[in-house]
């Protein structure tokens, strides 16, 4: 159950009144056939605007944009795009298309060949939990292999992502 209402309130460092957007959520538990809804556990988020927009429907636009946030994030966070390599706009705008290419490839990486377990990685956590561990790469024929030290955590997920990415040949 999500109920909101929206109100006109004006801080002591804002300047002028502005409009607030009141939503509340309350903690439903279904058991069986009752439904209970406990009017102590409502969780509230008020958000400012100057939309005119219905409660609900600011509150839903909002959650959708706070996600949005933490894809920019990840993308600076793991993948530097908000480095900027030199003074040239073209260098810049290249190297800006091939980290994004880079977090794409990733993104699509994790949803094509990982376990599900491992699809809600950033790429620092993924880093930390299959590249930071002790591995030789051997050319043996023309061939490059990767060998992983027996005691890697992760050895047998990366053996089942070695798996998933030879099937996308």
């Amino acid at each position: 159950m999500i109920e909101g209402i929206t109100i006109i309130y004006k801080a002591t460092s804002w300047e002028k009144a502005r409009r607030v957007a009141i939503v509340r959520k309350a903690h439903i538990v279904d058991e069986g056939q009752t439904r209970m809804v406990f009017d102590s556990d409502w969780q509230y988020e008020a958000i400012v605007t100057n939309l005119e927009w219905e409660p609900l429907d600011l509150w839903r636009f909002y959650n959708q944009r706070c996600c949005m946030e933490n894809y920019i994030k990840e993308a600076k966070n793991g993948f530097s795009i908000d480095r900027i390599a030199t003074s040239e706009f073209e260098a810049n705008e290249l190297d800006l298309l091939i980290k994004l290419l880079a977090y794409n490839l990733f993104e699509r990486f994790k949803r094509s060949c990982c376990e599900p377990v491992h699809q809600g990685y950033t790429i620092a956590r993924f880093r930390l939990e299959f590249f930071h561990c002790a591995a030789t790469i051997i050319r043996h024929s023309r061939n490059i292999i990767l060998k992983l030290a027996k005691d890697f955590a992760n050895r047998y997920a990366w053996q089942r992502i070695e798996a998933r990415i030879a099937l996308l040949e």
